[in-house]
């Protein structure tokens, strides 16, 4: 499957920068950045140059209805099998690239948002973030 991931800002950019730090290259992870000097057919043109027809996609935005989720719907109304996802984060985008379903990742993602206590082993963290036991 491909993933266009699509966010305000340079955020897209630098979700896919950092799960290339963490699992390598990734292949099928697509990033458009937009800036306060688009618009939505900016968007939209963007969309369409990193689509491929006949490849399963799915489009994740950063919140519903901002620019890029508007835009990620207009472009699922001309493409009805394309799916359209909010709540762009690296926690869901590191599964994607690694193979996980979307389904399962999205589940995934919304477990891991939690609050963080003291890890289960009483490994400590240092002021200038090692761990200690």
């Amino acid at each position: 499957m491909d993933y266009i991931i699509a966010a305000h800002g340079r955020y897209a950019q630098e979700v896919k920068n950092s799960c290339q730090m963490i699992t390598g290259q990734t292949t099928n992870v697509y990033a458009v950045t937009f800036t306060e000097e688009m618009g939505v057919t900016d968007v939209l043109d963007a969309y369409t140059a990193v689509y491929s027809p006949g490849n399963e996609t799915a489009i994740i935005v950063d919140i519903v209805g901002g620019t890029p989720c508007n835009a990620a719907q207009m472009f699922r109304a001309k493409n009805p099998e394309v799916k359209v996802v909010s709540g762009l984060s690296l926690g869901l985008i590191i599964p994607l690239s690694l193979g996980e379903s979307l389904e399962r990742a999205m589940l995934g993602a919304k477990e891991n948002i939690q609050f963080v206590e003291q890890k289960a082993n009483n490994t400590t963290v240092t002021d200038d973030g090692e761990e200690e036991d």
